[in-house]
């Protein structure tokens, strides 16, 4: 598998996961049991690595996979994230009938509920990637 690379100006390269390789890394974090991912998330909170090297290692490579760019800007996504929550939720508190507020109510939500898993996801990134490793 080899990433793609893009070059940007002054001759720096980016390098992008192929989505075979990204399909790999989130295969190979879903074989970890789900209690050990909470104990990887929860030792990070602390500033603590998990004693499992390869647990480690797969938790890592899911993290960088998690924080890549995404290849559309993340303000656009972002921001089409928040008004998709903020006018379906006002869609089901302004509207008159009631079948179009239940729906827009629930999309809302669920809108809602996905950017908070997304938030909460990248978060633990951030703190799993900040956890210092030596290199022995």
């Amino acid at each position: 598998m080899t990433a793609s690379r893009t070059v940007l100006s002054f001759g720096v390269t980016e390098t992008r996961m192929t989505r075979r390789e990204r399909r790999a890394i989130a295969a190979e974090w879903r074989r970890v049991p789900f209690k050990t991912r909470l104990e990887v998330a929860r030792l990070a909170k602390r500033g603590e690595r998990h004693p499992n090297d390869a647990v480690d290692a797969v938790a890592v490579r899911f993290s960088r996979m998690a924080l890549e760019v995404p290849s559309s800007s993340f303000l656009y996504t972002t921001t089409f994230q928040a008004l998709m929550t903020l006018s379906l939720l006002v869609i089901a508190v302004l509207w008159d009938e009631t079948f179009p507020r239940w729906c827009a109510g629930l999309g809302g939500s669920a809108c809602l509920v996905l950017m908070i898993f997304n938030w909460d996801l990248k978060r633990d990134a951030r703190r799993i990637l900040a956890v210092h490793r030596h290199n022995s």
